[in-house]
């Protein structure tokens, strides 16, 4: 693991989250600023679950901290409950005959896997066939579910060149819902194998649910994370990806897997930067050979390292926003932009984005 990483996110939340055992080194004062950028990760509750379950560490924790921890396993345990609620409702509002898959923090929780111990999602995303989509959503709307975006513009934005419909919600409901058709944007630059996708789905014991293919995960996680986010605050998706790759990725075939439907889903560069980012920072273990895949050209690592340094890793916000980080947070947003639609539906988006906020509201 790199140790010049900035501020308590480099210093003790990754040693943290790489080997729950560095809280004997760490004094209040050290925790002070932990928690902080912790909690901000959305990363509390698991570093609180992680010590729990070892109660030699946590006699070890000051007094002062547990009640942070305690606080955090209890909300994520609400959070939790709100998903089996949803996910319940769901169920029963969907069309029996139609394959639905959980992705991202609903497929974690509802697989019962370790790393999604203690987390604290906002919303559940669903997939379906494109063939499915409009189908899943009259019957959501039957059910009650809302969209929130009701722009012309927005709805037109999600249908054509997403890859997803506008959030909805139930009024009342804690949680969103995102229903997908595919893992990437239509006009993204990695566009995923919906063919192979939909051959790779495993049904989940006891429920109407499927979900991805261990691999296409992974996959999807790393999409996420290096296309379809400007990366700011983003360490939680570095977190999911570590995890599922201890979980799902061992001998050699399984990385051979990896890699080829990296390469059939066009993100095989994406995936070398989310092995490379994961075992510096949480050593995650990667193949004896050492290869990662399609090694990105040394401009783009640069780029990515700017991104991954100084926006990606939280940040104790009352110590101020250094201009390397404005920078990067800037550098993010750009890169995201461009990488979602091509440079003339980017320059009509953008034109039509920097007009409606010059026009008064209602016109």
């Amino acid at each position: 693991m790199s140790p010049d990483l900035p501020g308590p996110a480099g210093r003790h939340l990754l040693p943290l989250l790489t080997d729950i055992g560095h809280l004997r080194q760490m004094t209040l004062a050290d925790w002070d600023g932990t928690l902080r950028v912790a909690r901000q990760a959305r990363l509390l509750g698991v570093i609180a679950h992680r010590i729990d379950a070892e109660p030699a560490l946590l006699a070890a924790v000051p007094g002062a901290v547990r009640g942070h921890l305690r606080s955090s396993i209890n909300f994520a345990a609400h959070r939790r409950q709100m998903v089996d609620i949803e996910l319940a409702d769901l169920e029963a509002a969907l069309p029996a005959g139609m394959t639905v898959v959980l992705l991202k923090g609903a497929a974690y929780i509802a697989q019962g896997l370790d790393f999604a111990c203690g987390r604290m999602p906002n919303d559940v995303d669903l997939l379906v066939a494109r063939r499915d989509l409009d189908a899943a959503e009259r019957a959501l709307a039957a059910a009650g579910w809302e969209a929130d975006k009701t722009d012309a513009y927005e709805q037109r934005y999600y249908r054509e060149w997403s890859h997803e419909l506008p959030p909805m919600r139930v009024p009342g409901h804690a949680l969103e819902v995102d229903l997908h058709h595919t893992i990437a944007p239509v006009t993204s630059r990695t566009r995923a194998d919906d063919d192979l996708l939909e051959q790779g789905l495993q049904a989940l014991a006891g429920s109407r649910f499927h979900v991805l293919a261990p691999a296409d995960q992974v996959i999807h996680a790393v999409i996420h994370l290096f296309q379809d986010s400007e990366m700011s605050g983003r360490l939680r998706d570095l977190v999911d990806i570590d995890g599922l790759i201890r979980r799902h990725i061992h001998g050699e075939a399984d990385w051979r897997a990896l890699h080829e439907r990296a390469r059939r889903h066009r993100a095989d560069g994406l995936l070398w930067f989310a092995l490379h980012y994961c075992h510096r920072w949480l050593g995650t273990p990667l193949p004896d050979s050492g290869e990662h895949g399609r090694r990105p050209s040394p401009p783009a690592r640069m780029l990515m390292d700017l991104l991954m340094r100084h926006a990606c890793l939280p940040l104790v916000s009352d110590a101020g926003e250094a201009p390397i980080r404005r920078l990067a947070r800037g550098v993010g947003q750009l890169r995201y932009h461009w990488l979602r639609m091509p440079p003339a539906l980017l320059a009509r988006h953008l034109c039509h984005k920097g007009l409606s906020r010059l026009l008064p509201r209602g016109e």
